[in-house]
């Protein structure tokens, strides 16, 4: 068994309309390495473990919708650079839902844009213990 649930992995699927641009968000820009399982089912790896899996429209359980509840939230490791991030997927046009990178007391450095089909991403980078000399954001 491992762990407690004897789970070892954890898929998120979210539902697009056109792969390719789902596939220029997450392996292009992201750098999350791909994985097909098949012509309508795209995985890409966070880490072993955890994938995010990007179903075509029309194929899978659910459908697009236009309500998005859910937010992906992806971890910049501590020696990262989340400006650099921020910089690259800005400059590519991709639409962010926060003017920069912003530090929160509780999540650490953060910022918000959305994936091609209108799903929230989050990035974020836990803060550094005190070293920190940013401006906290009221949340």
């Amino acid at each position: 068994m491992i762990g407690m649930t004897g789970f070892n992995r954890m898929y998120t699927f979210i539902y697009h309309k056109d792969l390719e641009r789902a596939d220029w968000f997450y392996r292009d820009l992201l750098g999350l390495e791909m994985e097909p399982e098949s012509d309508w089912v795209i995985y890409y790896k966070v880490k072993p473990g955890t994938t995010i899996g990007v179903v075509h429209d029309g194929r899978g359980y659910l459908r697009v919708t236009e309500d998005k509840p859910v937010i992906l939230c992806l971890g910049v490791p501590d020696d990262g650079d989340i400006w650099e991030v921020y910089s690259r997927l800005k400059e590519a046009g991709v639409k962010m839902r926060t003017s920069e990178v912003e530090l929160r007391e509780t999540e650490g450095r953060v910022f918000f844009c959305e994936d091609p089909e209108g799903y929230i991403i989050e990035i974020v980078q836990r803060p550094r213990p005190k070293r920190d000399k940013e401006k906290v954001v009221e949340e």
